[in-house]
């Protein structure tokens, strides 16, 4: 039997969140939010664009897990 090729690992980047969830450190470092020596995840205050506050217009919690998911009804993919 001939030996099958492997299938490769696809790379995987972060998760897609929501373009309207918003930190400080994103203000400040864009996209690399994460390299803000102040950043802390778990510990970040976030805001949704739309309402201004730390609940989306769903009426939920803010957080980059939460704002992940595309089935969330005011999810929209960035």
């Amino acid at each position: 039997m001939a030996d099958e090729p492997q299938a490769e690992a696809v790379p995987t980047g972060p998760p897609i969140r929501c373009i309207n969830l918003m930190c400080k450190a994103m203000q400040v470092y864009g996209e690399s939010f994460e390299d803000d020596p102040d950043y802390q995840a778990g510990m970040t205050d976030w805001w949704c664009q739309c309402t201004q506050k730390p609940v989306g217009p769903d009426g939920g919690d803010l957080a980059m897990d939460l704002c992940c998911n595309p089935q969330r009804p005011c999810y929209q993919a960035y």
